[in-house]
């Protein structure tokens, strides 16, 4: 299943006859949630977002599926699939986009960079713009960005009974490293 994703995710990245130093790619990206409420905090981390960016283009793309998310209890995992993200009717979690600033993917620095692109989360789309950083050293990509989403935007419906244990919007980090696509 991961090999059909990893190759789903080149595809996409091929249509623009991009040559297969273009594209940086990774099977190992982690993707976490943190929300907060005065009865506990919920979070959880998934490490097998499947993601690549083309450094030609700078587009970007990530997909995780919604049950590699894991949190500290079976319960909280259990309702987020069953009853939050309908994790059978919405299998996963994508984002395309593109990264907006300048970034010399051939130096190694630290880049500072918007990044816009359309998110489909519970079957919903929507347009999302974020600050982020792009590290380039020793010839691997790394992407870090930080940023808001509020479950409403996505019809997620929060049982009002649970509603103090749920906030209305969860913090979302993106952290990846991508390795040049082989040959």
């Amino acid at each position: 299943m991961k090999n059909k994703l990893f190759l789903f995710v080149a595809f996409l990245l091929a249509f623009q006859f991009a040559k297969a130093q273009d594209i940086y790619l990774t099977q190992s990206g982690n993707i976490a949630f943190f929300s907060a409420t005065s009865m506990e905090n919920i979070d959880a981390t998934s490490k097998e977002a499947t993601a690549a960016i083309n450094i030609k283009s700078k587009k970007i793309f990530f997909k995780v599926k919604n049950t590699s998310f894991h949190f500290k209890s079976s319960l909280m995992e259990e309702h987020f699939n069953e009853n939050y993200m309908e994790s059978e009717k919405f299998p996963y979690t994508q984002f395309s986009g593109e990264v907006v600033d300048v970034v010399d993917f051939a130096k190694d620095g630290v880049y500072e960079v918007s990044v816009k692109g359309k998110m489909t989360l519970h079957g919903v789309e929507k347009e999302y713009t974020t600050k982020g950083t792009i590290t380039v050293k020793d010839g691997k990509i790394s992407a870090h960005a930080k940023f808001n989403i509020k479950m409403a935007d996505h019809q997620i419906k929060i049982p009002s009974l649970v509603g103090a244990n749920i906030a209305e919007a969860v913090d979302v980090t993106v952290d990846a490293t991508f390795e040049p696509q082989k040959k």
